[in-house]
């Protein structure tokens, strides 16, 4: 890569890195490379089907073009915009990086990879003219002129397909890796753009094609096997065998080819999305919920299905009723405002609450008044919280002790939590979910939610829990605090561990600070000494590897740190060897 002077430790550096790549090559069986060649060519089957239904879509659309271009030229420049966008994209892929892998994994010209008859085919199997091409499947399809070019490798006849050095040179050497990335990125802001520019709304919600960023643009971070954080290319390019390469490099495409075929059929969709159709006339009632908490009003939208903001009309209803032809009280009048009544009824009375009316409105053609009539239902509930400890029904001192707070006909955001006794240490306002620590010497906490909507305040709930102290750990090795073991399962447990026995809380543990270790030889007593951590130390495992059937191992002087902070001494551990 530079033709700067390695030092001894850059030269040793890069002997390891060629011996690890050669044992990680031989490590990769036939079968894993044969299977990564059916999922390649799986891909390239579906990414196939994708190209023939996007071209369906292309014909489609065309034909609306023809039959009214003044409706649809908008649009129809917009899809060719993207076809345009989207051959570059996927012929850079395929030209300049699945051909010139293919040529540098095989050291082929290419000629000699496109042209190069496979002789173990028989010239009499019907499907010899198909597949006769040794590395490229459908030959006679492939047109390195054409508008957009699919190159459908062979790779399970790749005599090098399990080759890692090709790839990665192409990709992170060369830098084809980060250009893809780019060029993804581009082509998926653009693709937004344009969307935005032909009306199409809130598009950014239904595209993928995320990189190294999800769509709200927060990072995405990528991880080895070791937990370092390493880059996108590195992630998807560095160390993978050709086999496996052209698998994703495929799956590109495929999104790709997604996300083109989604942007024009939904293109398609907005031909025509701002005509006003109507063929029938129905009353519709939707309320914004039909579940409220006394004290809350029910509030919902009365309308013609086939909405008119310049028609007015007006709407009666009557409370506690089914059909307002049998209602015989004194109706509720309301007026429309720009094609829309909405109605607002105090929460009074607990219970299921029916409303009916009809919808005055005058034909617009004979002048007669017409009735629609309609009717709905709510739920109005006494105030009311849901506050549930997400782990039991206790909280645990020194503990950030998780609680979840919900309430019907509340959003999270409009309850708010108080604590006697404890504070809250963190919360999440979109999910209700709360993070409660207990003061110092308290048997009790009490949780008081209240909400507040359209100015009005309610006391939904206040829950007391119990506060129990940290339990008292364990300590064991292999699951065993006093008896026998095996000197193969003592060897491989490595380690004293604290185990919590009926503690719900799983993400909370002790760790093991330090113990004394002896052992007992003929009987005599030999001292080890102290460990520090819970892994056994190499004299320790030394005894226990030389050790005999009936020798005891002691564990003692055993502290142990909890998650509240607090160290604490633990029983002993006697081991006897069967």
């Amino acid at each position: 890569m530079s033709g700067a002077k390695e030092t001894p430790r850059q030269k040793m550096i890069g002997m390891m890195y060629l011996v690890y790549t050669a044992l990680l090559a031989m490590n990769v069986s036939a079968d894993i490379l044969d299977a990564f060649a059916n999922v390649s060519d799986g891909q390239q089957r579906t990414n196939g089907s994708i190209t023939r239904k996007i071209n369906n879509q292309y014909d489609m659309f065309q034909e609306q073009f023809v039959m009214d271009s003044v409706k649809t030229h908008l649009y129809w420049e917009k899809a060719l915009e993207i076809r345009a966008k989207t051959d570059t994209l996927v012929n850079f892929i395929e030209k300049e990086i699945l051909i010139p892998m293919a040529l540098q994994v095989e050291k082929k010209t290419e000629d000699e990879l496109l042209n190069t008859i496979d002789d173990k085919l028989d010239p009499k199997d019907p499907d010899y003219e198909r597949d006769k091409y040794k590395y490229v499947k459908f030959r006679n399809r492939l047109d390195m002129n054409a508008r957009r070019v699919f190159v459908s490798l062979k790779v399970s006849n790749f005599g090098n397909k399990d080759n890692y050095d090709a790839p990665y040179d192409l990709m992170i050497n060369k830098g084809k890796g980060t250009e893809l990335k780019n060029r993804i990125d581009d082509y998926r802001n653009w693709l937004l753009e344009t969307m935005e520019s032909a009306g199409v709304k809130d598009y950014a919600s239904r595209v993928s094609l995320m990189t190294d960023k999800r769509r709200d643009g927060t990072p995405i971070v990528f991880k080895n096997a070791n937990g370092e954080q390493i880059p996108w290319e590195e992630k998807n390019f560095a160390h993978i065998v050709f086999a496996a390469q052209v698998a994703i490099i495929n799956q590109f495409v495929g999104d790709i080819q997604t996300a083109e075929f989604d942007a024009v059929a939904a293109l398609m969709g907005s031909i025509g999305a701002g005509d006003y159709k109507f063929n029938s006339l129905e009353a519709k009632c939707f309320p914004k919920s039909d579940y409220i908490t006394q004290g809350q009003d029910f509030e919902a939208e009365v309308f013609i299905a086939a909405l008119d903001t310049e028609r007015e009309f007006d709407v009666q209803y009557g409370m506690g009723i089914e059909d307002f032809d049998n209602y015989k009280g004194t109706p509720v009048r309301v007026n429309s405002e720009k094609g829309i009544v909405k109605l607002k009824i105090p929460g009074r009375n607990v219970g299921e609450q029916k409303v009916a009316g009809v919808i005055e409105m005058k034909n617009p053609e004979t002048g007669a008044v017409e009735y629609h009539p309609f009717h709905t239902s709510y739920m109005v509930a006494p105030p009311s919280a849901t506050i549930a400890p997400t782990k039991m029904m206790v909280m645990y001192s020194g503990l950030e002790n998780p609680v979840a707070v919900s309430a019907p006909g509340y959003k999270p955001s409009e309850i708010k939590v108080d604590v006697t006794g404890g504070t809250v240490v963190r919360y999440d306002k979109a999910t209700g979910e709360y993070m409660i620590k207990t003061n110092a010497d308290v048997k009790e906490v009490h949780v008081k939610a209240t909400a507040t909507k359209d100015g009005k305040s309610v006391l939904l709930r206040d829950e007391p829990f119990r506060v129990k102290p940290l339990p008292k750990p364990e300590a064991t090795v292999g699951g065993i605090s006093d008896g026998k073991l095996t000197k193969g399962k003592m060897y491989s447990a490595g380690k004293v561990v604290a185990e919590m026995k009926d503690f719900d809380f799983g993400d909370y543990a002790y760790e093991i600070v330090s113990y004394d270790v002896f052992t007992v030889i003929n009987k005599e007593r030999k001292t080890i000494g102290t460990v520090r951590g819970a892994e056994f130390n190499s004299e320790t495992s030394k005894y226990i590897s030389n050790a005999v059937k009936g020798q005891e191992f002691n564990f003692t002087s055993i502290m142990a740190k909890g998650p509240d902070g607090k160290t604490r001494p633990l029983a002993p551990i006697r081991i006897v060897i069967e």
